[in-house]
């Protein structure tokens, strides 16, 4: 396919916050107009404060203009990198808590909220392990699956269930420093195919801090891994068609120490990643949603290249090929 992306539009799409950023992207299942996507975000003080909250935001993507808003709050909680996925008939967001009782000591939990109609939302739902981030979940065949790392364990689990009820752990170290001598797998994107295929992009931050692309075929425990070559951070991933997949994510220039958000092609067949589009951004930035309608690519990210503040910003691409 062509390699052509043109940035038609980008808007910030936040209001002004000392930090709102960790983002996620989803086509509004409850739309039949298909003209809204539902944006996820994270506000808080900083990047690391223990204040955060979670804003989902339904979004004309003709004029961005934002036409719902929810806020979701858990006292001496912070609620991080929210996730956005569809059972077919629940949208589900998903979410890391980290909880802090009065004698500061700290717990974790994985933390789901569900909505039918867009308009109200579920009570909270824990779920997952302590001490494992289940970074990212996708669907296949109603059962929702998803990677969970521990920078302890140098490891990443594929767990599976569903996030409204339970997920359990259904194959340990599908990559781990021990099994591939590379270390510290983190954040990762898994999608499937029509052929209920998994494909995983995943972060790493140790060693050469390449990125890795996993394949499987059900039941998923065997997997295929492919050294991409180049950082990302806080990857998401999208099919565009046939076998190529878009990929977005932090992108960084060692020498320069800059960093940017920007968008890749990925072709599953050669398992080649060629750089596409840099979007507008710098300093604190990365963790994209994307989706995709037609030939038009819909990103959201969030960055601080603008009065050094971090903003979420919605972006809008038109795709060659």
């Amino acid at each position: 396919m062509s390699n052509e992306f043109d940035l038609i539009k980008v808007a910030r799409i936040s209001p002004p916050s000392p930090h709102a950023a960790f983002t996620d992207l989803h086509i509004n299942p409850f739309d039949e107009s298909g003209n809204t996507v539902l944006c996820c975000y994270r506000n808080a003080q900083n990047h690391h404060s223990h204040d955060g909250q979670i804003t989902v935001l339904a979004i004309q993507i003709d004029s961005f203009k934002v036409v719902s808003k929810h806020h979701f709050k858990l006292a001496n909680t912070d609620l991080r990198d929210p996730k956005l996925s569809f059972d077919g008939t629940r949208l589900i967001l998903t979410c890391y808590a980290k909880h802090k009782d009065k004698n500061s000591a700290i717990t974790t939990t994985m933390l789901s909220f569900f909505t039918t109609t867009g308009m109200s939302w579920s009570s909270g739902n824990k779920f997952g392990q302590h001490g494992w981030w289940l970074w990212n979940i996708a669907f296949s065949k109603s059962k929702a699956y998803g990677l969970a790392y521990s920078r302890a364990a140098n490891a990443v689990n594929l767990y599976s269930g569903h996030p409204s009820r339970a997920m359990h752990c259904a194959k340990r170290n599908v990559f781990s420093l021990e099994k591939s001598g590379k270390g510290y797998p983190n954040e990762s994107a898994i999608l499937f195919d029509d052929c209920d295929r998994a494909h995983v992009f995943l972060r790493r931050d140790a060693d050469s801090f390449s990125a890795q692309y996993g394949f499987s075929r059900p039941p998923y425990t065997k997997w295929e891994w492919c050294d991409l070559g180049l950082y990302i951070g806080g990857p998401a991933a999208v099919h565009y068609r046939n076998t190529i997949y878009f990929v977005a994510g932090r992108d960084v220039d060692w020498q320069r120490r800059t960093f940017s958000t920007a968008i890749w092609t990925f072709n599953s067949d050669t398992r080649s990643l060629t750089h596409c589009l840099t979007l507008p951004s710098g300093g604190d930035t990365s963790y994209p949603g994307m989706v995709v309608i037609d030939k038009t690519l819909y990103i959201s990210y969030y960055s601080s290249h603008i009065d050094n503040q971090s903003r979420v910003y919605l972006a809008k691409v038109k795709v060659g090929g």
